[in-house]
């Protein structure tokens, strides 16, 4: 029309213009003529809208006040027209225009909320990334009834993380009840090591994605994440994790619904469905079952963005890996702790109504210790001083101890018996050392005393010689021997002589 406008401006137009423009768009060449004679009347080439009824502002309230009930929302239309004098519209004209007016995504998010509405919006592409680059986790409840080893029925919850460039399972957990913290970091712990039973795919991620789940962004998470220098990146919905949402739909068609006891099996009537008299699966069995399903997801699933297995995808894909750190570092960082004081008893170390004997816990009954364990490893526990937290080693189920550990915690009780035994005989030994002069009697000795000018003299070396402590000569008594004793070793010639003489000098 703009183009007839502008030819009849200027004097050109001709009707094999418009019989070319008939031809064109399929109408009858009157009916361009009353187009054209429209648009001269109206200044404008578009064509002129048909008055017919349109949603306005306040049917658009109605309709919110009524949660997007059409029948309900003309009721009161008519109401309110009826009050005013007012031609009421018809039901059929306010089904067509809310279908004209308004998108599916508004009356969706007026009956539903405003995710609904969400679920109708177009999204842009994720770009590809290489594997490592983002893994995305999530729970997942089992539609499924298993039975646990206590012979009650119970739903079990799967928590994975997923490789977002090759779509690979990376790791997962199974928790009776409800998932938890502890279900988090058993998955991580899958996902990141490469070592048998795990791998080959595995290391460190460069981004977590997570919904805001409390488990996902609890402390001992988020902890664990940072010590392994992985950031945590929470979605305000689920479509910005697409990957593993995916995978939980996946699940329930081509794992879930082939088990027994399957929630979502078909009704057979308004209280019973299909296969629910059925005996579930033991807890055991579907744990071997779902990790025979992953690992057959992982090497014989073909996606069809990448047209590879996971797997495949994987180990084709030439990003560089960064190394993960090793498995008792990584028992480290996701050990869990319920910060109660433990005391090492001579049963062990009580824990979930469970003993624990302790590797290195001779001599240490009465000690107070804080219990941290890696979860779904129940089978050990770590302990540490309640005060100081100093590692003290690990403990093992009491009743399943290897013989290993037996032998090793009596030959600890005798080295340590050994210890202490050569320690106490050595204070044994020191005390009679320290105490001999007290426990031996000695000939007292006379301590010798001098004058002041004896000691000077001493000194300076001017002192007279010390006088012999015993004569030279025979000793004398005072009083006479008599001639006729007899002196020890003396022969009886020299005494005859003696006796001479001494008559001699007398006479």
């Amino acid at each position: 029309m703009a183009q007839l406008l502008r030819l009849r401006a200027a004097g050109e137009l001709t009707t094999a213009h418009v019989r070319l423009v008939a031809d064109t768009v399929g109408v009858h060449i009157r009916t361009v003529w009353t187009w054209l004679g429209q648009a001269e009347e109206t200044g404008s080439a578009e064509k002129p809208e048909r008055r017919r009824f349109r949603i306005t502002e306040e049917i658009i309230e109605v309709l919110a006040d009524y949660q997007g009930n059409v029948k309900r929302a003309h009721e009161r239309l008519v109401e309110v027209a009826v009050a005013a004098g007012e031609r009421p519209p018809g039901l059929t004209t306010l089904h067509d225009a809310i279908a004209r007016d308004l998108d599916p995504g508004f009356m969706a998010g007026l009956r539903q909320g405003i995710p609904a509405a969400r679920g109708f919006d177009p999204c842009f592409q994720r770009p590809r990334v290489a594997r490592n680059e983002v893994w995305e986790g999530d729970h997942k409840q089992a539609e499924t009834v298993v039975l646990m080893p206590d012979g009650k029925p119970s739903r079990v919850w799967v928590t994975w993380f997923e490789d977002r460039g090759t779509s690979h399972v990376m790791g997962w957990a199974v928790t009776a009840g409800s998932a938890h913290r502890g279900s988090v970091l058993a998955a991580v712990r899958m996902s990141v090591l490469r070592e048998d039973p795990y791998g080959p795919a595995g290391g460190l991620p460069r981004l977590v994605r997570v919904d805001g789940g409390a488990d996902f962004l609890s402390k001992t998470v988020l902890r664990a994440f940072g010590l392994l220098g992985v950031p945590v990146h929470r979605v305000r919905s689920a479509r910005h994790k697409g990957g593993i949402e995916r995978l939980n739909r996946t699940s329930m068609t081509r794992f879930f619904a082939d088990l027994p006891r399957y929630t979502k099996a078909p009704r057979l009537d308004h209280r019973r469905r299909l296969g629910e008299t059925d005996p579930p699966l033991t807890f055991e069995a579907f744990v071997g079952l779902l990790g025979e399903w992953v690992h057959k997801h992982n090497t014989e699933h073909v996606v069809e963005r990448t047209g590879m297995t996971p797997l495949e995808a994987w180990q084709a894909d030439p990003a560089e890996i960064r190394p993960e750190p090793s498995a008792s570092e990584l028992r480290a960082f996701m050990l869990e702790s319920d910060h109660r004081v433990h005391k090492i008893t001579s049963h062990g170390v009580e824990f979930n109504r469970r003993c624990y004997m302790p590797e290195n816990g001779v001599g240490r009954i009465g000690l107070e210790v804080r219990v941290r364990w890696m979860p779904h490893h129940t089978h050990e526990i770590d302990l540490y001083t309640f005060r100081g937290n100093r590692y003290l080693g690990r403990a093992f189920l009491a009743g399943e101890a290897s013989e290993e550990l037996r032998a090793k915690v009596l030959l600890e009780r005798d080295e340590h018996s050994k210890a202490l035994r050569a320690a106490l005989q050595r204070s044994a030994e020191r005390k009679r050392e320290r105490h001999l002069p007290s426990t031996q009697p000695e000939l007292p000795v006379r301590a010798l005393r001098m004058t002041e000018a004896e000691a000077r003299a001493e000194l300076d070396g001017t002192a007279s010689p010390a006088a012999p402590r015993r004569r030279t000569q025979p000793y004398r008594p005072l009083t006479p021997v008599p001639a006729a004793w007899k002196r020890p070793g003396q022969d009886l010639d020299d005494t005859t002589s003696t006796d001479t003489a001494s008559k001699d000098d007398a006479s």
